[in-house]
């Protein structure tokens, strides 16, 4: 049995300022995503089968989202599964707050990073389905300015497929 590596990236709305990601697959699945390196926010593939979402400028009240496509290009089932690996942040003295929803159902909802470390299990993709994972990073608005580039919050992504 082989296994295909895919990786595509699509540039959608400006609203989406940067998204990325690469998975591992079996079959071919492909990933739709967006890139943008101004923004202090940014979801970007890493070498292998995941994406890094790191945050170096958000300011007290933002909201910022970002998004990742997964399509089944195959043609049979392919099980999904997807890990965070980080620590909990200490942006802005833990502050800052991540939710993670897959197709508008949530995932996590908490501090950024603090998501278990373990892979869950999303169940399948048929062949020619697609998800949308939506990443949503804010700051609340009572929260004390943090001058941009001076503190950095980072977590891995890793988006796997294999066949049943």
């Amino acid at each position: 049995m082989g296994i295909a590596y895919k990786r595509r990236l699509v540039l959608p709305l400006v609203s989406v300022l940067g998204a990325g990601l690469l998975a591992l697959v079996v079959g071919s699945v492909e990933l739709s995503s967006a890139s943008d390196s101004s923004s202090g926010i940014r979801l970007v593939a890493s070498d292998g089968q995941g994406a890094t979402l790191s945050v170096t400028d958000i300011e007290p009240g933002d909201t910022i989202t970002r998004t990742v496509t997964i399509r089944n290009d195959a043609d049979v089932s392919s099980r999904l599964s997807f890990a965070e690996d980080a620590e909990p942040a200490d942006f802005d003295n833990g502050r800052l707050e991540l939710q993670i929803s897959r197709d508008g159902q949530q995932l996590f909802a908490g501090q950024f990073g603090a998501m278990s470390d373990f892979a869950q299990d999303m169940g399948f993709l048929e062949p020619q389905e697609e998800t949308t994972f939506t990443f949503t990073v804010s700051l609340p608005d009572d929260a004390p300015f943090v001058r941009p580039g001076t503190e950095t919050a980072t977590a891995e992504y890793t988006w796997l497929t294999s066949q049943p």
